[in-house]
């Protein structure tokens, strides 16, 4: 141990002109990286209006230094004569080092960033904070896989069966999970995209209307009036045509139809409309108060001039039932006022054959 301390010393007094350039350089940059650097930057936080995060440059003032590190330790040892083989040693040790600090550096940023934006849709409980995490840990898989196959392609380590080997069980993995990764790639759609929330009253193409009540890695499940649970694979709900009432605000339009005969008075059928209308928006819950009614005759059809009421909600779920007191409603009213919703007729001509003409 004495020994190996004397030739320590004695290589460092021989060789102190060759080493104290390079490590006074490399020295002198850690330094400032340390403890000039933040200084300047904190002052120019307080001088401008403009908020600067210095989260991230704390997170780095590790790798940085580690960096200017290992590039003081290169420019070192190049001082002194060695062999072309020991110079190859000494590149390759230099760039898995370097390879090594950024993949850490980018660890850092990216989990610091991650649990930054996780913690914040906890705290507003959105759905979305379910998916967060496991998209954190997949990622980190992704840089350290990528990382290591750099170092192992600087170590002259043959990767290529490996990357074969990685791609065919990649790909068997995929055919026999193909359900299962359309579903939870279709939950990460849905989750980020967000065409649909926890809360929402949604209609599917399919005819399932209800409450969305939660999205899941596998399936989505929505609660219908009658209070059971529809569960629906997320790759059929991403394909899926969607009605939100819920979005972009939850107040809506309902259009109910109507038609009476050719002999009324439109004018009177109109007003008569307008005035039902109001008086059942007054009294059913969750409906637009101060939206006047609406009606557009459109059609000369069959039997009756066709024509639409329309009437405004503010809460999707009340649906049914302002269009249920609507038109009991109006039809009580048409009844009272004598105007007539007719029946479908039609009119039916009928001739008589003449009779065969005799030979």
């Amino acid at each position: 141990m004495v020994d190996a301390i004397l030739n320590l010393a004695s290589f460092l007094a021989t060789h102190w002109i060759e080493l104290a350039i390079p490590l006074g350089v490399t020295s002198g940059l850690i330094v400032v990286v340390l403890l000039v650097v933040p200084r300047v930057i904190n002052r120019i936080d307080r001088m401008t209006p403009v908020e600067i995060n210095l989260t991230y440059w704390r997170l780095l003032v590790a790798p940085i230094c580690w960096i200017i590190a290992i590039v003081g330790a290169y420019a070192t040892i190049i001082q002194f004569e060695m062999s072309e083989a020991a110079k190859h040693k000494v590149s390759v040790a230099l760039a898995v080092a370097l390879t090594l600090a950024f993949v850490y550096a980018g660890l850092r940023v990216f989990n610091t960033a991650m649990r930054g934006y996780h913690q914040n849709l906890r705290d507003v409980h959105d759905p979305r904070a379910a998916y967060v995490g496991g998209l954190r840990k997949i990622i980190n898989i992704v840089i350290i896989t990528v990382g290591a196959l750099l170092i192992a392609n600087q170590l002259s380590l043959e990767i290529t069966p490996l990357l074969a080997s990685l791609g065919i069980a990649g790909l068997a993995v995929a055919l026999a999970l193909q359900d299962t990764l359309s579903n939870l790639f279709s939950g990460f759609h849905l989750m980020l995209d967000q065409p649909i929330r926890p809360g929402d009253y949604v209609q599917l193409d399919a005819g399932h209307e209800g409450f969305v009540e939660e999205i899941g890695w596998r399936a989505t499940r929505i609660r219908p009036f009658d209070n059971n649970l529809v569960i629906i694979p997320n790759a059929k709900l991403a394909d899926s045509v969607i009605i939100n009432w819920h979005q972009p605000v939850p107040e809506m339009s309902v259009y109910a139809a109507c038609g009476v005969g050719y002999d009324s008075d439109l004018d009177e059928v109109e007003r008569i409309a307008k005035e039902v209308a109001g008086q059942v928006q007054d009294r059913v819950p969750g409906s637009a108060r101060s939206w006047k009614p609406v009606v557009w005759f459109k059609e000369f059809g069959d039997s009756n001039i066709n024509f639409v009421t329309v009437l405004r909600l503010k809460d999707p779920t009340q649906k049914y039932e302002l269009e249920h007191e609507f038109i009991k409603a109006l039809f009580r009213r048409f009844n009272e006022e004598g105007i007539e919703i007719s029946f479908p007729m039609r009119t039916v001509i009928m001739r008589e054959e003449p009779p065969p003409a005799r030979p």
